[in-house]
């Protein structure tokens, strides 16, 4: 079995690979929140299981770290994303992807994230909105290079 995102989303499937970058997340009024080093693996998956998954690793200065794994089936011209992330991701331009996502048992937290990869292939930057009850409350602005 073959995923067919790289056929469906080709402009997604450049994402393809592992990341190193930071967060920082800010205030609306830009004070620094928080501010870590974030190891990504973004996989197609081959074996059925899943069209994408997300596997995060956050790493703070303090030596916490925190890992996360993200699944997503395509229909409808879109990637969604059904435990853990609620929403979907879809292709906007061949350097832009949006994901658009709350958490799973909170319907109160939507997060509006914009993707740009260079067209290299070597860069990504990543912007996320946060809003709560229908608030921004918080941003994280993501810078990543390409490992491999």
């Amino acid at each position: 079995m073959t995923n067919r995102i790289h056929e469906l989303m080709p402009e997604f499937a450049r994402h393809e690979g592992r990341w190193t970058g930071t967060y920082t997340h800010i205030t609306p009024t830009g004070e620094v929140l928080d501010h870590h080093a974030v190891h990504i693996l973004a996989e197609f998956p081959n074996d059925g299981t899943a069209d994408f998954r997300l596997n995060t690793h956050n790493v703070w200065g303090d030596g916490r770290s925190e890992r996360g794994v993200y699944e997503a089936h395509y229909r409808d011209g879109r990637l969604w994303f059904e435990k853990k992330l609620i929403g979907s991701l879809w292709v906007i331009d061949d350097m832009t992807v949006y994901l658009r996502f709350g958490f799973e048992g909170d319907d109160s937290i939507q997060v509006c994230e914009m993707i740009q990869i260079s067209k290299d292939g070597k860069n990504r930057a990543r912007t996320w909105h946060w809003f709560q009850n229908e608030k921004l409350f918080k941003i994280t602005l993501t810078h990543e290079r390409r490992d491999d």
